[in-house]
């Protein structure tokens, strides 16, 4: 569809512009055909870029294939992205960290559409920015919020992510010596989501479901080992509720891919 000179090509049909109203179109409508009971929608996603935050220096690239046409004409717009699959907001697969796990691909539609419990930790990461999700936190969710459900995506919300627009060394919580600090799940509260609560999958607002002072990544390999899934790089989980969202996650299916740049909604 968009072969090379398509955007010149149409651009050049003046007559066909010349009919068409300039300037964008009204927004959609606010009707929601939503499942009943739903009423609010949250993007849970960070904006990929090439400056965004990253695990390394490795970021994400772009460049214009075909500019865009001018305000309010009609033309064909492409970009070409160069980017690793673990970029930005995004899923971990199994076999990212498991030999033998399973990719992207082989992740079933209905894993990808979980209840959400939300695990504050605020308080105790502006404190320690070392701390983790403990299976004591995930009991007194419980005790307030009801057990979490089989199949659920727990979401570890620990604010970090309004470090993102102050750059890698905000996110990182780069010391002085290098090392690195910002939450995460311990290796215990994945055993106890996985083996007692069944969960789909963990969920963080930071750079890795292991806090960064990790050096051996233990919530990772419990993860992949139960073959579930992890999301990084969540935001905006102060828009919702505890308990009674139900998670979206919309990866890239890459061929064989370990992790994917991810689009993360939640409905409630």
């Amino acid at each position: 569809m968009c072969l090379h000179g398509t955007g010149e090509t149409v651009r050049a049909r003046t007559g066909l512009a010349a009919s068409v109203p300039a300037g964008p179109p009204s927004a959609p409508t606010s009707s929601r055909p939503w499942p009943k009971g739903f009423r609010n929608v949250a993007d849970l996603s960070h904006v990929l870029s090439p400056t965004m935050p990253s695990w390394d220096e490795d970021k994400p690239r772009r460049e214009t294939v075909s500019g865009p046409a001018p305000e309010g004409e009609f033309g064909f717009y492409l970009q070409r992205w160069t980017l690793g699959e673990h970029s930005g907001t995004h899923l971990d697969a199994p076999g990212h960290v498991i030999g033998g796990g399973r990719m992207v691909a082989d992740i079933r539609p209905h894993e990808l559409v979980a209840p959400a419990a939300v695990i504050d930790v605020r308080a105790r990461a502006a404190e320690d920015p070392d701390t983790t999700v403990t299976v004591d936190d995930v009991l007194a969710f419980e005790r307030v919020h009801g057990r979490v459900p089989a199949g659920a995506a727990v979401l570890m919300h620990s604010g970090w992510s309004a470090r993102w627009a102050e750059g890698d060394e905000a996110v990182r919580g780069a010391a002085d010596d290098g090392s690195w600090h910002f939450p995460g799940f311990s290796a215990d509260a994945c055993e106890f989501l996985v083996g007692q609560r069944g969960v789909a999958g963990v969920g963080v607002d930071t750079l890795s479901t292991d806090p960064g002072s990790s050096a051996d990544f233990p919530a990772h390999e419990v993860l992949g080992r139960a073959d579930r899934w992890g999301l990084e790089a969540l935001t905006g989980l102060e828009r919702l509720p505890p308990s009674g969202a139900l998670l979206t996650i919309g990866v890239m299916p890459g061929l064989d891919a370990s992790g994917g740049p991810s689009r993360v909604l939640a409905l409630w």
